[in-house]
């Protein structure tokens, strides 16, 4: 029984300390990639349950793990199925927190926020802050042009 106890706390006490070896900008990188896989169960993996999403175009936090999934990440894969975000500039971070500026590509080939698809090609930039503490993502802001993200899913005039 002994044994048994401590093959579990070195177990619990190893597994913490590789997600603390897990340093931020990696973790953001690999969250980047889920978003590109168009994979949002995976992009997921990355935030913590208790994870804040705020989005300044809308300006309401979204708050927890499978509200951001669906309401944000999902979101955004349904509507540019195709979608890319690549980072353009190289990353600012301290301990835990990263900025970069990004580029987010595709094209609105699905329903977006109760609005039909309108098939056109959208490509915005913008900059984001993250916050990651345990290998998991705890804060996440999004600044980025709206106003050009706007006219460029109006529909085309024929």
């Amino acid at each position: 029984m002994k044994a048994i106890k401590v093959a579990v706390l070195s177990f619990a006490l190893f597994s913490n300390l590789a997600l603390a070896d897990v340093s931020p900008l990696t973790v953001v990188k690999d969250y980047m990639s889920a978003w590109n896989a168009h994979d949002s169960a995976k992009a997921a993996q990355y935030l913590a349950s208790d994870v804040v999403y705020y989005d300044a175009a809308n300006g309401t936090p979204v708050n927890g793990k499978a509200n951001a999934e669906k309401d944000v990440i999902g979101a955004f894969i349904k509507a540019v199925p195709d979608l890319t975000w690549k980072m353009t500039s190289k990353p600012v971070y301290d301990h835990d927190t990263i900025a970069f500026r990004w580029e987010f590509s595709g094209k609105n080939s699905g329903e977006w926020a109760g609005s039909p698809a309108t098939n056109n090609p959208i490509k915005f930039e913008g900059v984001s802050y993250i916050t990651v503490n345990n290998g998991k993502i705890t804060w996440q802001g999004d600044y980025y042009d709206s106003r050009k993200l706007d006219e460029e899913l109006k529909p085309q005039a024929k």
